[in-house]
């Protein structure tokens, strides 16, 4: 039945395929010799022997069998394996590039919790760079593994439970004698409430404007100065004491945020989309993520996901009230399910309602729709190979190029602006840094795989196979965006903190500076001679990270990041300038913020760059802070934005399959978040 219709419709069939090609099992165009062992250079083969196969309707029946047992996964969830697939006959070959994490605390007897996160969660990377720190120190220690990886002891070295379990960092301090609203709110000095709520409108207000910056105004009148007999309105009450919390986590007095935070608890209940705002400020993930389900379920009970029906004459405040409202949810929710690496609990396909009229949000909505398809087509779905992972990455971030024109049409400004002041500057980080955080999520996979493969080959029972030597230049380029995306994150960051205090002290930030030091730092770990280039990137985070206030989720990522640096050579410990003043709103005086004589772990000195144009040392700015011009002898721009077609067609570009790798299964079994995923048989090691 070669001749039906059906066969001769796929156009890429072919009667015969080389023995190189059916090793490695990709496509043969069938010609001697073929393109693939043309490029590569092997013998092409045929074999004479015709491989008898199963009739179609034997391959149907097991099909539909196989089918019946497998359930379809969504999101991040990893789909479980066939049970008709092979086990590995080569199980020492375990490689992860995206792998999933959980952890269980335990605060009481009674009170057990765990808690998992995804790929594209922080977790995920530092328990990457955990299990290279430990296997580095006690060689053949790895075994098979399963999907989710226990992550206990990578929280337990770098100290990050707290952040993971979302545990406060210190005893609360909560007022309980003030029992209702109605009583007045005097405990807290007028003069900083109005600080705090001029902190809260010029920050974080940019991504849940649905109440006027009036309404606020006037809410706190009325508290400090209630009309006589006039009825109070909780609900606006408790708005008004939550933008007070968090707008209070960005001064001196950030202890009054907790205090807040605890009276409307006890008061009115949730008012989930401010409630995770605050709880992210405070480097509480999990909380934030449990506060956005519970308000994204509340808006889709509301109907504010649709139009809402005429009612003869409804404002159009509150239409843009209720658009305003849903779509700020849809861009926090969609945005923190993603990096966490969690399913969403929206999706545009059940969405009716029409954007705002406000351009910044309409902008966040974009980058939202961005996020949402780089979660479910590169995520959440099977790969046949790297290079099918590599051109989705870049038809995903070819939906990017209009972003930088609707973020000058929103805000004025675009990606190569200097860092603004005032709420322009923060609006201007929230854009950039969402931006380049995206795009390192991307292709950090691609960054993970060849850290693996580099260390792989390290190993010199490898150097004899028939397995690639040198990594294809499209590899290199994905690596290239990822570590690009990285350090214009520590860049602009570094350099808005000095610019704008608003900037410096939203605590998220920490998340994006030690997200962008963490990738670097795996790539320092398994590259050669790399700490002249990698380390001042490193520093400059570090630097960046000292000046906002102690306590966490600031402090643990200091932690963590000088462990990891210690582990790797006691010499990379970053050291703060004797010079610099940590003071807020005092600039440091010029200091280079690492000793010039770091030792390489190798030669106990840094050698000379291999590439001409890679500065060593850092440039200095104003402030002190090290900014370097280029990356790899590459301009940053350059390579998050290569010429398009800069490696040629796809067709001609070198794949690397799993049996190129010496890897005993199929590319098209595993999604990307279980590929390569381990799950240890014993005690994982601890450091």
């Amino acid at each position: 039945m070669a001749d039906t219709p059906a066969s001769l419709q796929t156009g890429w069939r072919i009667s015969k395929a080389c023995q190189e090609c059916r090793k490695r099992k990709i496509k043969c165009n069938g010609s001697n010799p073929c393109k693939t062992c043309h490029l590569r250079n092997t013998p092409c083969i045929y074999r004479d022997v015709i491989r008898q196969r199963k009739r179609k309707h034997q391959t149907n029946r097991d099909s539909d069998s196989f089918k019946s047992e497998v359930t379809t996964h969504s999101g991040y969830g990893a789909g479980p394996r066939s049970p008709g697939l092979p086990s590995r006959r080569n199980p020492s070959n375990n490689y992860t590039i995206n792998n999933s994490v959980s952890a269980t605390h335990v605060e009481s007897p009674s009170c057990k919790v765990q808690l998992y996160y995804g790929s594209t969660s922080n977790f995920a990377l530092m328990h990457e760079i955990y299990r290279d720190l430990v296997s580095n120190q006690t060689p053949g220690l790895e075994k098979p593994h399963g999907e989710v990886e226990e992550a206990r002891a990578s929280l337990d070295m770098f100290s990050f439970r707290r952040i993971f379990f979302g545990t406060p960092d210190e005893p609360k301090e909560s007022i309980k004698s003030c029992k209702s609203m109605d009583m007045p709110v005097m405990f807290l000095p007028r003069e900083l409430a109005n600080l705090f709520l001029r902190r809260f409108l010029s920050t974080l207000y940019t991504l849940i404007p649905f109440r006027s910056k009036e309404s606020f105004e006037q809410q706190l009148e009325h508290l400090y100065n209630p009309v006589p007999g006039a009825r109070s309105e909780t609900w606006g009450q408790c708005m008004l004491l939550l933008a007070l919390a968090t707008g209070a986590l960005g001064t001196e007095h950030y202890r009054w945020g907790d205090v807040l935070y605890d009276q409307v608890k006890a008061t009115c209940g949730p008012l989930d989309d401010i409630h995770a705002h605050y709880q992210s400020e405070q480097g509480r993930p999990n909380s934030s993520f449990l506060h956005l389900g519970a308000a994204s379920r509340k808006a889709l009970s509301a109907g504010l996901h649709k139009e809402a029906p005429s009612q003869g004459g409804e404002p159009t405040d509150s239409v843009q009230e209720r658009r305003l409202t849903f779509w700020s949810l849809y861009f926090y929710e969609t945005w923190f399910c993603f990096h966490l690496g969690r399913p969403s609990s929206l999706s545009l396909r059940d969405v009716g309602i029409e954007l705002p009229e406000n351009p910044f949000l309409c902008t966040l909505t974009y980058v939202s729709k961005i996020i949402a398809r780089l979660a479910d087509e590169m995520f959440g779905h099977h790969h046949d190979s790297l290079l099918q992972m590599w051109r989705l990455a870049r038809s995903i971030t070819d939906d990017y190029r209009p972003y930088e024109m609707q973020m000058q049409q929103a805000i004025g400004v675009n990606l190569d602006t200097c860092p603004q002041q005032g709420t322009l500057g923060v609006q201007q980080t929230i854009l950039t840094t969402i931006y380049y955080h995206t795009v390192l999520l991307t292709f950090r996979p691609f960054l993970i795989f060849r850290g693996r493969w580099q260390q792989d080959m390290k190993d010199p029972s490898q150097h004899g196979s028939n397995r690639p030597t040198e990594a294809p230049a499209w590899l290199n380029e994905a690596c290239n965006k990822a570590l690009g995306a990285s350090c214009r994150t520590i860049q602009f960051l570094s350099e808005a903190a000095v610019a704008n205090e608003f900037v410096r002290e939203l605590r998220y930030h920490g998340y994006f500076l030690g997200s962008a030091s963490f990738a670097i730092i795996y790539d320092l770990m398994h590259g050669k001679d790399l700490a002249p280039t990698h380390l001042p990137w490193i520093y400059a985070a570090l630097q960046s990270l000292s000046t906002m206030r102690e306590g966490d989720p600031i402090k643990s990522t200091i932690t963590a990041i000088q462990t990891v640096l210690r582990k790797l050579n006691p010499a990379y410990e970053w050291v703060p300038p004797k010079a610099y003043n940590n003071t807020m709103g005092q600039q440091a005086t010029t200091a280079r913020p690492y000793s010039s004589d770091i030792p390489n772990p190798q030669t106990q000195s840094i050698p000379e760059p291999s590439l001409p144009g890679i500065p060593l040392q850092p440039l200095q700015t104003s402030n002190g802070l090290p900014i370097l011009s280029e990356f790899q002898n590459n301009s940053l721009q350059a390579a998050l934005n290569p010429p398009s077609g800069s490696l040629g067609s796809g067709e001609d570009l070198l794949d690397l399959t799993l049996s190129d790798m010496g890897w005993d299964f199929d590319f098209s079994t595993m999604d990307l978040e279980t590929f390569f995923s381990i799950y240890p048989n014993g005690e994982t090691p601890t450091g």
